[in-house]
């Protein structure tokens, strides 16, 4: 398929394909998904590898922003992701929150589907901070786009609970991508969180000064900085 095909898809078109396993297919033809290229480094080509919020030098990368751009294909992802909590034995929660800036569109649809309220958390500089206020007692949700070490869901368990100590989170990472093989993230004094994603697609990932890509001599780059170094990063190993 082309990239005008997967547009053109329905809502339940595109959730047919993802339960057939093809959401990296779909997510390479949309550009949103990147991998090394080891047979191109073979021929000589060499190419970019990413570098990763973490430190981490990583030979694959996602942008959720550009998967999730097409309403229909951000429905369809919303919905599979309900129709996993659900099984898992979820029960609507009172707030959905979508962890900024990468699932906070994803969230408000979740949350539609739920019948929830969305709450709101905003990046204020390097941090994540709540910008809802959730009453005591509520049960809350929250929703990422990929999981690699759990980091930036850590960070917004503990602002929910820091802002509101009464609430009750959900237990599970629901994301779209599980690209570190995670099967649970951890959150101190707070608790164990599943996660559940979509697919799991294990991505390998490597300190800097053990990444095997330098040694070859492939050039490291932040893939998610700006367009111009996602545009980089996908082409440089192109004949």
């Amino acid at each position: 398929m082309l990239k005008e095909d997967i547009l053109a898809l329905t809502a339940d078109d595109v959730r047919l394909r993802l339960d057939a396993g093809e959401l990296i297919d779909i997510a390479t033809l949309l550009h949103a998904f990147w991998r090394y290229d080891y047979d191109a480094a073979k021929d000589g080509r060499l190419g970019l590898h990413a570098l990763l919020k973490s430190g981490l030098h990583s030979d694959g990368f996602f942008v959720s922003r550009i998967l999730l751009e097409p309403e229909r294909m951000r429905r369809a992802i919303a919905l599979m992701m309900v129709d996993r909590l659900k099984k898992a034995g979820v029960a609507r929660p009172d707030y959905v929150v979508g962890i900024p800036d990468g699932a906070t569109k994803l969230g408000t649809l979740v949350a539609e589907i739920f019948g929830s309220q969305e709450a709101k958390m905003k990046k204020d500089g390097k941090r994540i901070v709540m910008d809802s206020v959730v009453p005591s007692g509520a049960t809350v949700l929250l929703i990422e786009d990929f999981c690699t070490r759990g980091t930036g869901f850590i960070e917004a368990a503990k602002e929910v609970k820091n802002q509101q100590p009464s609430v009750e989170l959900v237990p599970y990472d629901p994301v779209i991508i599980n690209r570190g093989g995670l099967e649970s993230v951890d959150v101190d004094g707070v608790g164990p969180f599943t996660v559940l994603a979509l697919v799991n697609n294990r991505i390998q990932d490597w300190e800097g000064e053990k990444c095997p890509l330098c040694e070859k001599g492939s050039g490291v780059i932040k893939p998610k900085v700006n367009d111009h170094n996602w545009k980089l990063i996908t082409t440089a190993q192109l004949p």
